[in-house]
């Protein structure tokens, strides 16, 4: 009686590999597409592996989902600097110069703010660089966290480049993945350069 059962898993488990076998065969944007179900897969057949059942799969599938994220990629990134120093002391009330390097986000910001499976997110970090008289420029790394009910789901990659003095705008965008849980997820935007470091957040909504 337990033959039919064993091959069961058997298959789920083969079909889960030969899924991911696929993905490795695609493009870019191929692989965010199809992340997302891929991960339903994968997590089917886990759950599947787990629990022996449909229900486990259905549960698999579920938790599988949220690997959809694994896959999504920081697309369209551009940076540019959008005031001068001086405005920029303008804008925190600076009468004297800063002794060390520092960064300051003054908005993290992301567009729309509700999308469906599929769509885009526009997301914009404004920030300041402030650095002492003896240094002309800096480097600063932007990166973005996405968070869901207070847990981290996906890091996106990182971007690294020289910054003078000055406000600038670092803009990108990310597709939502087809088959991620729907709900609020923040977006953690983060500048950092040498030590100094700030943060900021955004929200958006995916619909179920």
């Amino acid at each position: 009686m337990k033959a039919p059962y064993r091959k069961g898993l058997t298959a789920a488990a083969l079909a889960t590999t030969v899924a991911v076998s696929g993905c490795q065969t695609t493009g870019d944007t191929q692989d965010q597409a199809a992340g997302a179900g891929i991960g339903a897969l994968v997590g089917a057949g886990i759950g599947a592996l787990v629990t022996g059942d449909a229900r486990g799969a259905v549960a698999g599938a579920a938790i599988g989902g949220a690997l959809g994220w694994s896959v999504v990629a920081l697309n369209q990134y551009q940076s540019r600097q959008v005031r001068s120093s001086a405005a920029d002391s303008r804008v925190y009330g600076l009468s004297k110069p800063v002794e060390r390097t520092q960064v300051k986000i003054r908005r993290g910001s992301n567009s729309p703010r509700t999308v469906g499976r599929g769509q885009s997110v526009d997301l914009v970090t404004d920030y300041s660089v402030m650095l002492p008289p003896s240094v002309s420029r800096t480097s600063v790394t932007e990166s973005w966290t996405l968070k869901k009910d207070g847990r981290s789901v996906a890091r996106l990659p990182a971007k690294t480049s020289t910054r003078t003095a000055g406000g600038w705008a670092a803009q990108a965008e990310i597709t939502i993945p087809s088959d991620v849980p729907p709900g609020t997820y923040v977006i953690e935007h983060r500048v950092k350069a040498g030590s100094s470091y700030d943060t900021d957040e955004s929200t958006f909504v995916v619909r179920g």
